[in-house]
């Protein structure tokens, strides 16, 4: 059976974070995902590491493939995903606990081909909250671009990891990673 959820993962030399990234995942309240590793060719244990956690549980997918950066990485996660829909994750970073489902559940009751989360952003001691739209509603095609055209570089729009994404409109679009561009 498909999972709803396919959560990639791009990993390339991440032995110190990967752990605390990986458990966040797993640990996640929702549990119909999917976790796609996809290490880069990494020089340190990551792979080692990825190995371990696909030993562990069935959720988990690795695919080890050479070094070409995070885009390409990404692309190879988004074939290989399964789920209805896509959400990524930097091994660096780590999700809480109802992240997932809370995506999901605004999706699923609306439809929305796209959600986009508040996160927070923690350098050292210091914890900030992010969050742009100051609403829990589903917003028309219109209010979204009127929000982003405020602040247009603004990094809330400009990552991947705090949306789920439709993963067939990703396809039916072909929307993919530039392989050209291996850090942004």
């Amino acid at each position: 059976m498909k999972p709803t959820v396919s959560i990639i993962v791009p990993v390339y030399n991440a032995e110190k974070c990967l752990k605390r990234c990986v458990d966040s995942i797993l640990s996640q309240e929702y549990k119909d995902l999917e976790l796609i590793l996809v290490d880069d060719g990494s020089q340190d244990a990551s792979g080692a590491i990825c190995d371990t956690y696909r030993r562990a549980d069935a959720r988990v997918r690795v695919i080890h493939k050479e070094n070409s950066g995070v885009s390409d990485t990404r692309n190879r996660g988004i074939e290989a995903a399964k789920g209805t829909y896509l959400q990524f994750v930097d091994s660096d970073d780590w999700l809480t606990a109802d992240a997932t489902k809370l995506m999901v559940r605004a999706a699923e009751e609306h439809d929305c081909d796209l959600v986009i989360a508040d996160f927070y952003r923690v350098v050292g001691e210091l914890v900030s909250r992010k969050g742009d739209i100051d609403t829990d509603r589903v917003l028309s095609q219109e209010e979204f671009a009127s929000f982003m055209m405020e602040n247009p570089a603004d990094y809330y729009y400009g990552v991947l990891w705090n949306k789920l994404y439709r993963r067939e409109l990703v396809n039916q679009h072909q929307i993919r990673m530039d392989a050209e561009i291996s850090w942004c």
